[in-house]
């Protein structure tokens, strides 16, 4: 079979692995029917095996790309900040634009290229907001917001749940430093009132999408369960001067929410897997 033919066919298999098209077992003898490691070349192109044989290609974008990094990281701060922000947002493009393209192609570089934009939009922002001198109190809450909307529309649009996730998981971050502020000495029952009734509404959500847009119902399903033990963490990390029975109660509700999973395993093991 032609080779490029092959490597398509198994792409495919990957992909139909992923989005579970196909049980585990008829992939792997897929797989193992077209994949002939001997004729079959890496399309990974920062592999090692295509390092150790010397493409002079490769090694001329790699050395073009780190001594980019290095010319940015150098001079960033004499740009002036239309160019700043130019080169700040060319980078995130590069990044989440080439992520997308390895999606289905090579699922491990899109995650490190999702990562590095993820974590360069953080760094970047606060870079600008160093360099600038401009007030951190609305700046930072402002790019945290803007964090978490970028990573919670790009998490669902690369079916990437981490990032995702650490979307939702930054606007709770704002959501626990705004009432923080507003209620610096709030009780423990006001943190709970606070909290579980958002943990309710993502658990529902998890539930009631797991039909119709079932990538972001594990994803929905973790946020939720994040948010059930937030009230003691935020009681006894964000804020001062709370008991430390807290943390008993930290533990139970742990307990009783590991229960609750156990308990209803079958349910929301098929709202996450289906």
């Amino acid at each position: 079979m032609n080779l490029e033919k092959r490597e398509i066919i198994l792409r495919e298999i990957q992909y139909w692995r992923r989005s579970k098209v196909l049980p585990e077992q008829y992939c792997d003898f897929l797989t193992n029917l077209y994949n002939d490691e001997t004729e079959v070349k890496d399309s990974n192109p920062i592999s090692l095996r295509n390092l150790q044989q010397g493409s002079i290609k490769i090694w001329l974008f790699g050395f073009g790309i780190i001594s980019l990094i290095f010319l940015i990281s150098l001079y960033f701060s004499v740009f002036p900040w239309p160019l700043q922000l130019a080169t700040a947002l060319c980078v995130l493009i590069v990044c989440y634009g080439y992520s997308a393209v390895y999606r289905d192609r090579n699922n491990m570089i899109s995650l490190v290229l999702a990562g590095a934009g993820s974590v360069l939009t953080l760094g970047f922002g606060l870079w600008l907001i160093a360099l600038h001198d401009l007030d951190p109190g609305f700046w930072r809450p402002l790019l945290i917001a803007g964090c978490g909307l970028l990573w919670v529309i790009l998490g669902f649009l690369l079916r990437i749940s981490l990032l995702h996730f650490c979307g939702f998981a930054f606007w709770a971050l704002l959501y626990a430093g705004f009432f923080g502020q507003q209620r610096p000495d709030a009780s423990i029952l006001e943190l709970e009132l606070l909290y579980l009734p958002l943990c309710v509404l993502m658990v529902w959500l998890s539930w009631l999408l797991h039909h119709r847009v079932n990538s972001v119902s594990g994803v929905y399903l973790g946020v939720g369960t994040a948010l059930w033990i937030m009230p003691e963490i935020d009681a006894l990390l964000l804020r001062q001067d709370f008991p430390q029975w807290v943390s008993l109660i930290l533990i139970l509700k742990i307990a009783a929410g590991l229960a609750l999973l156990f308990i209803f395993r079958k349910k929301w093991i098929t709202w996450v897997t289906s």
